[in-house]
This record gives structure tokens, C-alpha cells and sequence, in this order.
């Protein structure tokens, strides 16, 4: 049955819902806001298998700010995990890439930036099923997270060109992404489109099947708050355990997603994870570190939970101020965007299949995308061979660790390839403990600061003036004591 739920203002759904079941379709639930929407969710007023069209503004306060949206669609995210979303926003946004970004990493790619809805076009939105690949264009400028001194703007981006024929003739593994087939689509695209085939736009050869009574709600009259309409979700609809009993949803601190993979597959890509991890941790910051199944983490394991492997309750564990996510949890990217982590660190592998998004995917639709190859001067021509598989736009996005490289291997990649971002790893004997110029080279890198303020150190600092404080009353309340004679 094709169904669409409507989450629009009261005029918007009017409007909607005459075009749609003229077309066919079944409107199986209306909510004239994103807060009432949610809390739907604990009622059953929500049909999983629908395709929802929200207004991104809706119930919102104006200006409407992109956060705010994000922090909503990470809550809808959570109980429709795999729900086709359609999300109709301000045009705006159209130039907010961390946004887009952010959206992109939670499967919802149905953006449509427009305020107006005419009725051919809606039906386009739906026809037009979007993917990743739609958003390769936009998807290149990075803007900071955090605003650190000494952070450098984010290049411009540039329109892709194609690969050269000897460069598309190489045996080498290609590290660049499958190209779209056609420029990105945009709201006003001709009906002739492609079909996708779990959702369509029924015409007027196709009946109307019989239509449930849709349910209707009046505009709500309190918002409330993000952490209420969290607990108003079930939570028999929260496949994935939570993030070690965190409550904090998606806001203005959201967490810096950092892929790192390496560029032939043989290189130590875990040290550079473990070191870039313990650096932050060293700095104050709390990361936590994603690999899909590593020995490595397995070792840890066995250290931190002396042989208790077997204990289902914990998704992660901390060691040495890093959080690892345990080796056969499945993890999901949505819910690390909404969790109290300042960085998340995707260790991946791009040349290998994986469930869900693949690790080629959420490596380029990381914020900061981090290559590791083999620095070595006999084994120079091989990775400049697989450099010039990505186009110049892809080498100025990400950013190249060299191990086991020194100065002439980067002067020369620099010569041949002076748009990528390269830098030599320091030399370390264990990355979970690294000395100060590793630390020192974390902060050049990912451009921080260490943290000044730790909650550990506040705790104490608090603790230390409440007892200074009691000691100083104590002392002035003996100085009153009459002395006796």
C-alpha cells in the first residue's frame, strides 16, 4: 500500500493531502509538528512502512536553526531506523555542508530545499528516491566543528574533473568513489525519472485501495524538551543498546567524525587510530574509536575485562581514557552523532565489503577523512599510482599520514601532488601511550587545544575549595570563643 504520513503545518497538510490521494496514495497520519510527531512514537501512531514528508520548520520557532532540526531527525532517526524520510527545508541550508552532512550520515538524503509545493513537483520528490552519491558535489567543503585558534579555513571546492585515461587504465585498487551517473537532481526535475522501486507515484490507472482513518492531532501547546520526547520513544523500539547510558541528544556540541583507513590495506592503520585517540584523550578531549571487527580491540578486551568477553551488557570499554566499541557490536553512525563523545574515530577498511553503509561511504562522509600509506621510498610509485585514482577535488579533501616516511618521500609527494595534505607520523613505540610530540603532532592535525578545564579536575577543584572554605569558618569560629578563666 503506498502510504505517506505527513508532518506539516495544518495548512501544508490540507494542501498535501489533496494532491497525494488524488494520485492515489493513502495518508496513513498527520502531525502538525516534529515534537507531537515523536511523541506518536509510544502511541503506535506511526506506520513504519509509510513514506514521511516533514516540514523541517514545523512547530519551530523562526529563524529556524539547523541544529535544532538535526537534533529532532536524530530522534525520528532512532525509532525509524530505515523509514524513507522526506524532509522539506528552508533554502537556506542549502549552504550548510556540515548539516547536510550530518543528514547524509543518518540515511536521510530526501533534502528538498524549497518553500514552495506544487503537486507535479511533490510527486517528483517522491519518484526521486536520493543517495549519497547525489550529494558528492556538495559534500567536499568541510567547515570546523569546533572553533579552536589556529584553525585554517576549509578549501573551496571545485568541481570535479575526470580521471585521465591512463589513469583510469591502472591495475591499482581505485580509492575513488563510484561516480554518479548524472548531475544531482533537483526538485523541479521532469516526471520522466526514474522509478524507484520501493515507493512511486501512482497515476490515474492505478485505484485506490481502501483508506484507513488517518489521525490527526492539533498543533501542540508545549514543545517540551529534547531529553522528554527521548524518554517518550519505547524502548522495545531501541534495537541498539544505548551509548553507555547516555541521555545527550544531538545539539550544538556535536561530535567530530574522523575515518581513517589505509590507501593499500596493508598499512598499521590501528596505530595511527590508537595514537590519534590517546593524543585527544591526553588533550582532555573524550573519543571513542569504531573499528568492525579488530583483533587489536579484542586484545584490549581481554586486558579490561579480564576473559569476561561474554558479557552482552557492554557495547564498549575505556582504556586509558579512549572508549573502544567491542569487537562484534555493530555500531550505528546515527546514534554516534548523538552521543557525549567530542570525536569518533571510524576505523575502516575501503577495500572491503561491510553490513550497511559502506566503509568507502562513511569515509568520505566523515568531517575530516584521513588516508594512511606506506611512506617507504621503494614503495612511492605504488602510492602515487593509487593517489592519482582520486580526482584533484578528493585529494585536497583528505588529509595523508605517511608511516615509515621521512622528509624527501614528502617533499617529492608534494612536488607531484602539491593539492593533498600530507604530513609524516611520528615515531612512537606503543600508540595508546604517546610522549609530547605525538601529542603535540595531534593537536597540528586535527587542530585543538588542549582542554583546560577536565571534569575530573573541576571535581576536585570543587572539593578543595568546599573543605578550604570549612577550615577557614572552623578557624574563625575559634577565634570567638571567650577564653575561660
Amino acid at each position: 500500500m503506498k502510504s505517506v504520513h505527513l508532518v506539516c503545518s495544518p495548512d501544508l497538510i490540507m494542501l498535501l493531502s489533496r494532491s497525494l490521494e488524488h494520485e492515489g496514495y493513502v495518508i496513513s497520519g498527520k502531525h502538525s509538528t516534529l515534537h507531537s510527531f515523536i511523541r506518536g512514537f509510544s502511541s503506535k501512531e506511526v506506520d513504519s512502512s509509510s513514506i514521511v514528508i516533514i516540514e523541517g520548520g514545523a512547530g519551530l520557532s523562526t529563524p529556524v536553526k539547523s541544529a535544532e532540526i538535526a537534533s529532532l531527525m536524530t530522534l525520528i532517526r532512532k525509532y525509524l531506523k530505515t523509514t524513507r524520510l522526506i524532509v522539506q527545508l528552508d533554502p537556506a541550508l542549502k549552504t550548510d555542508i556540515e548539516f547536510i552532512r550530518t543528514m547524509v550520515n543518518m540515511n536521510i538524503h530526501d533534502l528538498q530545499f524549497t518553500t514552495e509545493f506544487r503537486g507535479e513537483e511533490l510527486l517528483n520528490w517522491i519518484r526521486e528516491k536520493k543517495t549519497t552519491r547525489d550529494y558528492y558535489s556538495i559534500l567536499g567543503k568541510k567547515k570546523r566543528l569546533f572553533s579552536f585558534k589556529g584553525s585554517t579555513a576549509a578549501p573551496a571546492p571545485v568541481q570535479p574533473v575526470e580521471e585521465s585515461e591512463q589513469a583510469a587504465a591502472r591495475t591499482v585498487d581505485s580509492l575513488a568513489r563510484p561516480q554518479p551517473a548524472a548531475s544531482p537532481r533537483t526538485a523541479a526535475a521532469p516526471a520522466g525519472v526514474r522509478q524507484a522501486p520501493s515507493s512511486g507515484a501512482g497515476g490515474g490507472g492505478v485505484t485506490p485501495r481502501p483508506r484507513p482513518s488517518a489521525r490527526t492531532e492539533a498543533p501542540a501547546t508545549d514543545a517540551g524538551t529534547l531529553e522528554s520526547l527521548e524518554r517518550s520513544i519505547p524502548v522495545e523500539s531501541q534495537q541498539q543498546p544505548s551509548l553507555a547510558g547516555n541521555e545527550r541528544i544531538l545539539g550544538s556540541h556535536v561530535p567530530l567524525v574522523i575515518g581513517i583507513c589505509g590507501a593499500g590495506g596493508e598499512e598499521d592503520v590501528g596505530a595511527a587510530a590508537f595514537l590519534l585517540a590517546a593524543g585527544l584523550a591526553d588533550l582532555g578531549w573524550k573519543p571513542l574509536v569504531c573499528g568492525d571487527n579488530r583483533p587489536e580491540i579484542s586484545s584490549l578486551e581481554q586486558i579490561v575485562f579480564e576473559g569476561e568477553q561474554e558479557d552482552s551488557t557492554s557495547t564498549m570499554f575505556e582504556y586509558e581514557g579512549v572508549t573502544f566499541y567491542r569487537r562484534g557490536y555493530t555500531w550505528d553512525i546515527s546514534e554516534l552523532l548523538a552521543s557525549e563523545f567530542t570525536h569518533i574515530i571510524l576505523w575502516l577498511d575501503i577495500h572491503q565489503e561491510r553490513k550497511g553503509i559502506s566503509g568507502l561511504e562513511l569515509w568520505w562522509n566523515s568531517q575530516i577523512p584521513i588516508l594512511i600509506g606506506n611512506g617507504a621510498m621503494w614503495k612511492y610509485e605504488l602510492l602515487k599510482e593509487k593517489l592519482n585514482t582520486l580526482n584533484p577535488y578528493e585529494r585536497k579533501r583528505c588529509r595523508l599520514l605517511l608511516e615509515n616516511g621521512h622528509q624527501e618521500v614528502l617533499h617529492m609527494l608534494k612536488k607531484d601532488l602539491p593539492e593533498i595534505q600530507a604530513m609524516l607520523m611520528p615515531a612512537h613505540q606503543d600508540p595508546l601511550y604517546p610522549d609530547k610530540a605525538a601529542v603535540e603532532w595531534v593537536m597540528k592535525l586535527l587542530s585543538v587545544q588542549k582542554k583546560l578545564i577536565r571534569k575530573q579536575t573541576m571535581l576536585w577543584a570543587i572539593a578543595g575549595t568546599v573543605l578550604l572554605v570549612t577550615l577557614l569558618l572552623i578557624g574563625i569560629g575559634f577565634s570567638f570563643v571567650p577564653q575561660s578563666r
